[in-house]
C-alpha cells in the first residue's frame, strides 16, 4: 500500500511538472514573450535537428553514404532559417547565435562531403565537431 502510494505521488508530480512545462509553451509565450513566427520556426527545427543529427551519427556509423547525405541535407536545408531566427536568450547577441548557425552550416557540408566521399573515417570526427557547435549554441543562447 505505501508503495503505491508512493508511486501515485512520484506520478502526480510528474504529471504537473510535465503539464507546467507543455503550458508554458503552449501558450505563445517564453519568458514574457510572445513567440513571432520565426520563434514558432525555431521550435519545430530543433526534433529536426535532433533527429536528423542521430540519424546521420548512425548513418556514419554503418558506413551509409545515401543515409548521411539524407541527413545532412535535413540539417543544411534547416539552416538559413536558422540564421534569421532570434534565440531565446543572449538577444542582443545576434552576430554571435547567426555565426554559430553559420558554423553549423560549415561543419554539416563538411561532414556530407567526407561521407559522400566515402571517408567515413574522418567524417566522424567532423560530426563530433558538428554536435559541439550544437552544443555551444545551446549553452550560450538557449
Amino acid at each position: 500500500m505505501k508503495r503505491a502510494g508512493l508511486f501515485l505521488a512520484g506520478a502526480a508530480l510528474g504529471v504537473v511538472a510535465l503539464g507546467g512545462v507543455a503550458a508554458a509553451h503552449g501558450t505563445g509565450a517564453h519568458g514574457g514573450m510572445e513567440h513571432d513566427p520565426q520563434m514558432r520556426k525555431l521550435h519545430a527545427m530543433m526534433p529536426m535537428f535532433s533527429m536528423a543529427s542521430a540519424e546521420l551519427e548512425t548513418a556514419l556509423e554503418k558506413g551509409d553514404a545515401a543515409a548521411a547525405d539524407k541527413e545532412s541535407g535535413k540539417i543544411l536545408a534547416a539552416i538559413p532559417d536558422l540564421k534569421v531566427s532570434r534565440p531565446h536568450r543572449n538577444v542582443k547577441q545576434k552576430k554571435g547565435f547567426v555565426k554559430l548557425a553559420k558554423q553549423l552550416e560549415d561543419r554539416a557540408t563538411e561532414v556530407r562531403g567526407l561521407s559522400q566521399k566515402g571517408d567515413f573515417a574522418a567524417a566522424r570526427p567532423a560530426f563530433r565537431k558538428l554536435e559541439a557547435t550544437c552544443g555551444e549554441c545551446h549553452d550560450r543562447y538557449r
